[in-house]
């Protein structure tokens, strides 16, 4: 059994250190795309876009399922967004109003069950000139 040189164990430092450099730019400077607008599609399709610049504290509904029968809210607070609970009917586990306040552009909310995406947008969907899913 042979033991770790000087070198071996330099290396494994520097590696360490590169990567907890990594998580330090990750989490200290933003995605580098500033957030004006908050999307929220449904079934795929985009039926709210908020701008920031017009935002006050609110809540937002919104209409979902096969004749819009049914409702979301999601609230907006400070810049942030959060999905206030569905029905346990509707949305079994819940896991759209679990994901709490998101406020940074690579965070979303997403309900599967109900096929609601709220996320941040740095431009309006009408500058797009398609989408790839």
């Amino acid at each position: 059994m042979k033991l770790l040189t000087l070198y071996d164990k330099a290396f494994i430092v520097i590696i360490l250190g590169l990567s907890l450099l990594g998580f330090y730019v990750n989490f200290t400077f933003d995605t580098g795309m500033e957030q004006r607008y908050i999307t929220i599609h449904v079934d795929n399709e985009l039926v709210k876009e908020i701008s920031f610049n017009e935002i006050t504290d609110q809540e937002v509904p919104i209409a979902f399922g096969s004749k819009n029968q049914h409702e979301a809210v999601v609230e907006i607070v400070n810049g942030k967004v959060r999905m206030l609970p569905i029905d346990d009917e509707l949305c079994p586990r819940g896991i759209c109003s679990h994901t709490g306040w998101i406020d940074r552009g690579y965070q979303s909310i997403v309900c599967v069950p109900n096929r609601i995406v709220v996320g941040f947008s740095d431009a309006s969907v009408e500058d797009v000139d398609a989408v790839t899913y």
